[in-house]
């Protein structure tokens, strides 16, 4: 087996990778200097995951096992890039982990059209599985039932205009504004950036609130499946009071106490 030898490296091979080493291991030390307390509770959150994982199980064939891995792949190396300072690849893995997930709740009822989309058919050539303006997820009983539980509690909540709004956002990073930008006038190589920072760590938390409430809706009869405190702990992620206490009704979920 070969192994790496540095000094055998082609010159440019060699610079950019000493360079990139360089400003990634600065830029990772001046973000945890800053923030690694909440870094952490990120990567505590996205064991959520695992237990996605555990609920749905093998229930949904290569559909599950295809799709969760790479949802947390994409949170994951969302987090990495933030350290390194690349916020715009940390906000595209983040519009990517919200379309896996999406995808996720499609296909699970879906594994013929899965086929085709992993075969590349042209049956989703320009556009995506859920229609235009998420129409096809607005049908789903789940996701009504939960609107009308918020709205007679005196709450508009709609579900996917909020999806729309966040992948929006997302997208901006993907399509790349001028307020995207890895590089300043007066740098080249990307650095930590705490207002970007902050801006990327509200996407990060506001990304995982829809998507664990999309999975809720999308898997309620699994999600029902699940002990007390299980629900309890993905209903943390959802949201705030208002989609927390809107999902106890419309499951519903029973327990003294609030979340």
């Amino acid at each position: 087996m070969a192994k790496f030898n540095i000094d055998r490296l082609p010159r440019l091979a060699r610079s950019m990778f000493e360079s990139q080493s360089k400003w990634g291991d600065k830029n990772w030390k001046d973000t945890l200097k800053f923030h690694a307390r909440e870094i952490n509770i990120l990567l505590d959150d996205m064991s959520i995951f695992d237990l996605w994982k555990k609920t749905l199980g093998d229930g949904y064939g290569k559909v599950g096992q295809n799709l969760l891995p790479e949802i947390y792949m994409d949170v994951y190396v969302s987090v990495h890039f933030a350290c390194m300072g690349l916020y715009k690849q940390s906000h595209v893995c983040l519009r990517a982990e919200l379309e896996n997930a999406l995808r996720l709740v499609y296909f699970a009822v879906h594994p013929v059209e899965y086929g085709w989309w992993r075969s590349g058919k042209d049956f989703f050539k320009k556009k995506d599985v859920w229609a235009e303006d998420y129409r096809y997820f607005r049908q789903l009983d789940e996701v009504q039932k939960f609107q009308q539980a918020c709205k007679n509690d005196g709450h508009k909540v709609d579900v996917f205009d909020a999806v729309r709004i966040l992948y929006g956002k997302l997208s901006q990073y993907v399509h790349t504004g001028p307020t995207t930008f890895i590089t300043t006038p007066d740098r080249f190589a990307p650095k930590y950036r705490k207002p970007e920072f902050g801006k990327w760590l509200n996407a990060f938390k506001e990304t995982q609130k829809c998507i664990n409430l999309i999975l809720v809706l999308g898997f309620t009869e699994n999600f029902k499946k699940l002990t007390l405190p299980k629900k309890k702990g993905i209903l943390k992620k959802t949201g705030d009071k208002k989609v927390k206490k809107g999902l106890r009704k419309s499951i519903p979920v029973k327990f003294v106490g609030a979340i």
